[in-house]
C-alpha cells in the first residue's frame, strides 16, 4: 500500500503510518481467499439452476448418490500472506500457476456428508 501511495501521489509514508491509516479507514489485516482467474460464478450458478436439478432427479430415481469432488494440495511455498480489506470483507488474492512442488489429493463428499470408501 505504501508503494502504491508513493507511486500515485508521490508521498512516502512509513509502514507504520500506512497501517494506522488503513485501520482508521476500517481496514483490517486478513488472509485472502484464493480464487482461480478461470473461475466463473455466473457459469456455476447457471449449471446449478439448469443442469443439476436433472442430475439430482436421475440420481434419486436410480437410488444413486451424488458426490462432490475437490482437490487440495500441500505445497512447498509460504502461504501465510495477509492483505488489508474492510472489516468483515475477506480479500481475494488471484493465484497464478507456477513451478512450485506440490502433492495433490482428491476427495469426494455427498450433501449428507458421506465420503467415498
Amino acid at each position: 500500500m505504501g508503494q502504491l501511495i508513493e507511486q500515485e501521489f508521490d508521498i512516502k509514508l512509513q509502514t507504520r503510518s500506512v497501517g494506522k491509516y488503513l485501520t482508521r479507514w476500517g481496514f483490517t489485516p486478513q488472509k485472502p481467499i484464493k480464487r482461480a482467474y478461470e473461475q466463473s460464478p455466473a457459469a456455476v450458478q447457471a449449471w446449478l439452476q439448469g443442469e443439476y436439478p436433472g442430475i439430482k432427479k436421475r440420481a434419486r430415481a436410480e437410488g444413486a448418490e451424488i458426490h462432490w469432488g475437490d482437490e487440495t494440495a500441500l505445497v512447498n511455498t509460504d502461504v501465510r500472506r495477509r492483505s488489508f480489506a474492510p472489516a468483515g470483507k475477506t480479500p481475494v488474492a488471484m493465484a497464478a500457476g507456477g513451478t512450485r512442488q506440490k502433492l495433490s489429493m482428491i476427495a469426494t463428499m455427498t450433501n449428507q456428508g458421506k465420503t467415498a470408501g
